[in-house]
């Protein structure tokens, strides 16, 4: 089994938010998918920012007093947009899979979103990784 390009490897996306959505909306997803990382795209299906689930635990920790507040609640009430990432490293499906886990390395990242005409086609994560690994190891 050989694996050399991104789109050997990455998760085709099944849930992307849109600008707008609410915390709420991307902490269910994320549990419901056992997911930590969901990219944010604009009416156009545009990459515009990268929430993630450590992002949301971050906000929701610093945030008044959680033991006496509603957290569904007020993040129903919290877009995205003023928790997501928008500095977002990105990849392409033909992009070599050693360039990407150099960057998810260096960069301590936990995935790159994967874009086509600036779309998200994808996503890679270090579970990819692992998975990749596996399969690797049992050849």
């Amino acid at each position: 089994m050989q694996f050399q390009l991104v789109r050997d490897i990455m998760t085709s996306v099944v849930e992307v938010l849109s600008v707008g959505d609410t915390v709420d909306l991307a902490a269910r997803l994320m549990d419901l998918g056992r997911i930590r990382h969901l990219p944010v795209v604009d009416g156009e299906q545009r990459l515009v920012g990268l929430i993630t689930h450590r992002k949301i635990l971050s906000a929701w920790i610093s945030h008044g007093d959680p033991g006496h507040e509603n957290r569904r609640k007020i993040a129903g009430e919290i877009p995205v947009e003023m928790l997501m990432e928008t500095d977002v490293v990105t990849t392409e499906p033909g992009e070599p899979i050693a360039q990407v886990a150099a960057l998810m390395e260096t960069r301590k990242i936990g995935c790159v979103p994967v874009l086509e005409d600036g779309k998200v086609v994808g996503i890679v994560t270090e579970a990819d990784f692992v998975k990749m690994a596996r399969k690797l190891f049992a050849a």
